[in-house]
């Protein structure tokens, strides 16, 4: 395989990977459930052509919704990776951070609002376990489990140990590691050693009810989401260009997005 990748969110921009499928052979899907994939990629055969084409991930956060039959049936599924490293012995390292986790606000600026809610912490991305250190259960279908497959036999991997340096800074510093944004950079990145990574379908949640993280506004708030994308912006022009200066990130997105690193190149949308 070569060095390209394309990350593909569920922004209104997805649909730009036909600008530029040329470039590349294989292809994440963040969190692509089986009603987006329905109400949003099936009747596009194109698109569906692409899919069937490229290698894909189906990249989940632990919700784990993007394994699901839909995908398998209709696209050219290779793996299935979870935005997870995996547990400690009896997850004891997540049970411990955990039980230090407290609510405050998360970073904020004079263009990011202020939000408060539980605040992150380290190690989060070795569980949850099976149990809340408060003995609350967690879902089954939401562990983190040491070893974890499908009913049709496909493995769900997790991230490698080598990611884990590159999430304490994000994470004392209170900002929002997004799955479809971070997590898959540093998947691509460090376990694929991709150099050049495209996304499409990342429009930074801009524009209400566009973007996977809208369907937590009920619980959550606008504000929170408003705040998850500025963060992302923040985590791409910031941090990762930081962390890896040889990697070229290209973003077609239908966002205003005006980063100040040279390694970042965005494609806007022609009117």
């Amino acid at each position: 395989m070569g060095k390209n990748i394309c990350i593909l969110g569920q922004g209104r921009s997805f649909k730009r990977v036909k600008e530029f499928s040329h470039l590349f052979e294989e292809i994440i899907l963040c969190n692509y459930s089986d009603t987006f994939i329905r109400q949003r990629i099936l009747d596009d055969k194109e698109l569906v052509k692409i899919l069937q084409e490229k290698e894909c991930t189906l990249f989940c956060n632990n919700n784990k919704v993007g394994f699901n039959g839909t995908a398998f049936n209709n696209f050219n599924v290779k793996k299935c990776v979870i935005n997870r490293v995996a547990p400690t012995k009896n997850w004891q390292l997540w049970k411990m951070h955990k039980a230090t986790q407290k609510k405050g606000l998360w970073y904020h600026d004079e263009n990011i609002p202020p939000f408060e809610k539980d605040l992150p912490y380290f190690y989060k991305w070795r569980g949850p376990g099976p149990e809340s250190p408060d003995g609350t259960s967690v879902p089954k279908q939401s562990v983190n489990w040491p070893e974890m497959s499908l009913s049709n036999g496909f493995k769900i991997e997790h991230l490698s140990e080598n990611i884990e340096m590159y999430l304490f800074e994000p994470t004392r510093d209170r900002l929002e590691t997004n799955m479809g944004l971070y997590f898959t950079a540093l998947y691509s990145i460090i376990d694929l050693n991709k150099t050049h990574l495209y996304y499409a379908g990342i429009d930074f949640y801009d524009s209400v009810g566009d973007g996977e993280g809208w369907g937590n506004s009920q619980y959550d708030g606008n504000e929170r989401v408003i705040m998850e994308g500025a963060h992302m912006k923040i985590l791409a022009d910031k941090y990762l260009t930081r962390y890896f200066p040889d990697i070229t990130f290209t973003f077609y997105t239908s966002a205003d997005f005006n980063p100040t690193s040279e390694n970042i190149k965005v494609v806007k949308e022609e009117n």
